[in-house]
């Protein structure tokens, strides 16, 4: 019988950056007192959940969101290779602000999302699948037959999930994780067997970065 390994995975909580709509992607910023408080929330949702070990980001935001979420029911460590995507000249400036960046950036629509392509020093999303994929590796080879939970954040996480679901690159793109959004994938060996989503709480500051 194939071992059975389960990945949760959850988006980190909100920051200031997320507030003022801001791109944080590699930045390292802190989790906002309303994504402190909103963290606390769902913690008690997930007190029941029994975790073999957590896997954040080895930004604040994520680092952050996983301490409050586990306490010390379970060990956590940190890996760059789930850290955000490098937005390049977009970290830091608002959405807005980002329109008016001269030359015009080019944008695609994938599915219900729409992504910055090109904006100088931004990691390309080949760069952050190859690092989805490593991950992925990674965590199968060191916790196979465990069940884990990762906190990173929403690209990251489009990529990742794809890369579960047996889908490319560009079509992971289609569907944006909510923040501390829950969502399981059961594999049956390397199959994926099933799969669910738990949004844990409601927020007003869905999309971020």
């Amino acid at each position: 019988m194939a071992i059975e390994t389960i990945i949760h995975t959850i988006r980190h909580a909100q920051t200031s950056f997320s507030a003022e709509g801001r791109y944080a992607g590699s930045l390292d910023i802190p989790l906002s007192e309303e994504g402190i408080v909103a963290s606390r929330k769902a913690a008690a949702r997930l007190s029941e959940m029994k975790f073999d070990i957590v896997v954040t980001s080895s930004l604040k935001r994520a680092i952050e969101t996983a301490q409050i979420l586990v306490r010390d029911r379970a060990p956590i460590i940190q890996s760059r290779l789930c850290v955000e995507r490098n937005f390049g000249i977009f970290q830091g400036r608002t959405r807005q602000e980002v329109q008016n960046i001269a030359p015009p950036v080019l944008w695609i629509t994938v599915g219900h999302d729409t992504h910055s392509v090109n904006q100088q020093g931004s990691e390309p999303f080949e760069k952050v699948w190859n690092r989805a994929c490593k991950f992925r590796s990674w965590l199968f080879r060191e916790y196979s037959g465990k069940n884990i939970l990762v906190v990173s954040h929403g690209v990251f996480l489009q990529m990742f999930h794809g890369l579960l679901r047996g889908m490319s690159c560009i079509e992971s793109l289609a569907f944006f994780p909510s923040p501390l959004e829950l969502s399981m994938f059961s594999f049956d060996g390397r199959r994926l067997a099933d799969e669910h989503v738990i949004k844990l709480i409601q927020s007003d500051h869905d999309i971020y970065f």
